[in-house]
């Protein structure tokens, strides 16, 4: 059995991610979210990412929030059909009230929480 070490649900979406890289051969990217909590997203994107590197990612969820450059780091990457899929975790500099906030809105729009 699995233990589930997430303080918070995650809710499928897809969302445009703007990627900007610190470090690395291209400095900026796209991708598009897979599923998103408060505390990160799935991203899936064709421009490489590895486990420990630091990304800034930018987009705007339905109701209209927008981040802009959130630094995050990135957890876990598989490679798939062309496609890297990164598990991205936000740093403490992000607004967890507000990112909450969304959550909860992508809740009360009927969205179901992934399990």
């Amino acid at each position: 059995m699995e233990i589930e070490r997430r303080r918070f649900p995650r809710f499928s979406t897809s969302i445009p991610v703007g990627i900007r890289f610190p470090a690395g051969p291209h400095k900026e990217g796209w991708g598009r979210t897979v599923d998103v909590s408060a505390e990160g997203l799935l991203l899936e994107t064709r421009f490489p990412v590895h486990a420990a590197d630091v990304i800034y990612v930018t987009f705007v969820l339905y109701d209209g929030a927008f981040f802009e450059n959130l630094r995050a780091r990135v957890v876990r990457v598989s490679y798939q059909e062309g496609f890297y899929l990164a598990g991205i975790a936000f740093d403490d500099v992000v607004d967890k009230q507000t990112m909450r906030d969304v959550i909860a809105a992508l809740a009360t729009e009927g969205r179901v929480p992934l399990t």
